[in-house]
């Protein structure tokens, strides 16, 4: 038995390898462009997590074809932080409109999100990035085709499109339990409480809910301390004006602890999201199952 379950798992592994080498870059048209941007900075000493949302983030303007956008932490001199040092347990890039009277984007009742075109509504609706295997993975979006963004026919009065970056992430120096610091294990962040004031329940042992915004990991006994980084999130955006011989895509996200049960209105819009992002998974012998273990996955078509 185990050895089928076995043939199965190397065959997705096959599968995906072709997925992969099918997403190799074509040659880029004389029309894209290339922006190379920095977020705003963020802080991090040892042991300690950012959670932190970035609104109004700068991006390219106008009625635009995004082409592929791609992301790395970098220190105040530009020089790439290891993942093994600086933790990305998420960044992602949303999509929203508001208001143009205001910059500070503090209001979020006003604050209106452009989701993607996937199930998860409430969840998951951002365009670009998810963990930290997200580093130099390609994004390209090949010619005839573009994300259309920026058109001014879709944005209200007294909008405009704007864009936010949300970026989880954990400084693993001089950690006690690197890998229990990257799994937010609960005894290793010393927390009764989530980011929202909340309890834990007593049989919530690890998750984003113990490693949130200014929380601190354990630091092994004896370290000496080092200094307190100032960080950034560069990102390069490819993109082109947008025509006609553009072929719109859309995003999807898909999220593997989506039970499926969903419901949608007449409009084909979906009224209630399944998708939990989260989930506890039993523990399993070896021969029994074969995970893939990505809490979700996205692709444009």
């Amino acid at each position: 038995m185990w050895q089928s379950q076995l043939w199965i798992c190397l065959l997705v592994i096959l599968l995906l390898a072709g997925l992969y080498h099918a997403s190799i870059p074509e040659k880029e048209s004389n029309s894209i462009r290339t922006s190379v941007l920095l977020s705003p900075p963020f802080f991090l000493r040892p042991g300690s997590v950012v959670d932190k949302f970035l609104f109004n983030i700068p991006f390219p303007r106008g009625h635009i074809s995004l082409k592929s956008f791609n992301a790395e932490v970098v220190d105040k001199m530009g020089v790439p932080i290891p993942l093994h040092e600086t933790y990305l347990h998420h960044w992602v890039v949303a999509r929203y409109y508001g208001e143009k009277s205001v910059q500070a984007d503090t209001n979020l009742s006003k604050v209106i999100m452009v989701r993607n075109s996937g199930a998860c509504d409430g969840a998951l609706e951002h365009y670009f990035g998810l963990g930290s295997e997200t580093r130099r993975t390609s994004t390209w979006v090949p010619d005839p085709y573009g994300i259309e963004v920026g058109n001014p026919k879709e944005v209200p009065n007294g909008y405009e499109e704007r864009w936010l970056l949300n970026i989880h992430a954990i400084d693993t120096r001089g950690v006690k339990d690197r890998l229990g610091c990257t799994e937010c294990k609960c005894s290793l962040y010393n927390v009764t409480k989530d980011a929202f004031g909340d309890p834990l329940r007593k049989d919530y042992i690890g998750g984003f809910r113990c490693c949130h915004d200014m929380t601190q990991c354990q630091l092994r006994q004896g370290f000496n301390g080092e200094e307190t980084r100032k960080l950034y999130l560069r990102y390069t955006v490819k993109w082109a004006p947008w025509d006609e011989t553009i072929v719109p895509v859309k995003i999807y996200i898909f999220d593997v602890t989506d039970t499926g049960k969903i419901s949608s209105s007449s409009s084909g819009r979906w009224t209630q999201s399944s998708c939990k992002v989260w989930i506890t998974l039993k523990h399993y012998h070896h021969h029994q199952i074969c995970l893939i273990i990505y809490a979700s996955t996205h692709s444009s078509q």
